[in-house]
C-alpha cells in the first residue's frame, strides 16, 4: 500500500492503522517519490494507493495523472484530502479513484474505502 502523504503525523497515523491491519505500507513525502514508488515492478510495486493531493513537488492530482496516462494503471487509488475543491474532486474522479474522502476520516472511513478499493 502506497501512502502518498506530506505531513508527518498524519503519515505515522495512517502507516500505524494499516500496519495493524496487515497492510506493509510503502510511505511517499511528495509527489515525485510517489510516482517513483508507482514504477515498482509486480510484484514489489504498490497493490494500492491512498493518496493525499496536497502534496510537495507534484500534487496528488499529477500522481494520477501519471498512474492513470503514463502508466496506464489500474490499481487502486483511494483519495484522502483536507482540500474542498468541488472542480479538482471532479477532475480527480474522472481519472478514476475507488474513493474520495475529505479529512478528517475516521479510521473506519479509511479502512472500509481501502477494503472496498480492493476487493474491485
Amino acid at each position: 500500500m502506497l501512502i502518498a502523504e506530506d505531513e508527518p503525523e498524519v503519515l505515522a497515523l495512517l502507516t500505524e492503522l494499516l500496519t495493524r491491519h496487515g497492510y506493509e505500507v510503502l510511505p511517499a513525502r511528495n509527489g515525485i517519490a510517489a510516482m517513483v514508488a508507482l514504477t515498482a515492478p509486480e510484484p514489489d510495486g504498490p497493490q494500492a494507493v491512498l493518496l493525499d493531493l496536497g502534496l510537495p513537488l507534484r500534487d496528488g492530482a499529477d500522481v494520477l495523472a501519471f498512474l492513470r496516462n503514463v502508466m496506464r494503471s489500474g490499481i487502486p487509488v483511494v483519495v484522502l484530502t483536507g482540500r474542498a475543491d468541488i472542480e479538482e474532486e471532479q477532475v480527480v474522479r474522472a481519472l478514476g479513484v475507488s474513493d474520495y474522502i475529505h479529512k478528517p476520516a475516521s479510521p473506519h472511513q479509511i479502512l472500509s474505502a481501502l477494503s472496498s478499493a480492493l476487493i474491485h
